[in-house]
């Protein structure tokens, strides 16, 4: 059976952009026009980045499963489950605290929250690329 080719592309580039986009923020001194601008960047980096990645994750786990319908239809932490089972994710307890931190991105713009966000989106930064080091050790196959 050939199994479709999944493009990881948009990934690496998000993924690519973040972390850009953090080291950016963290070069520009506090107090500047540009900071809360690539404050920004940053979280909106974040928010497409963890999208991008979940999406991905389904994807592949939905290729190569057996019955795709039962991987469509799972929950985000059975999919986080099933993912880790799959050897894809190593620390579930961490993308349940992105996907927190992703959700809470999308509702009111609070000043305290948008900093907590983008402090934490290098970590989430590390994570994305170890998951996307995993898809394509998976994909290769």
């Amino acid at each position: 059976m050939s199994l479709p080719n999944i493009d990881l592309t948009p990934l690496r580039k998000a993924q690519a952009l973040l972390s850009e986009a953090v080291l950016f923020w963290n070069a520009q001194p506090e107090g500047t026009p540009l900071k809360p601008h690539l404050r920004s960047a940053v979280i909106q980096s974040f928010e497409f980045t963890c999208e991008l990645s979940i999406r991905l994750l389904r994807r592949v786990l939905i290729e190569r499963a057996a019955s795709a319908d039962r991987v469509v239809d799972l929950s985000f932490n059975d999919l986080l489950r099933v993912a880790a089972d799959a050897g894809l994710l190593a620390d579930t307890q961490r993308w349940r605290e992105w996907r927190e931190m992703r959700n809470a991105t999308g509702h009111a713009y609070d000043e305290a929250k948008a900093q907590a966000v983008a402090v934490r989106a290098a970590s989430f930064a590390s994570d994305a690329s170890t998951l996307l080091a995993a898809l394509e050790a998976n994909l290769a196959i």
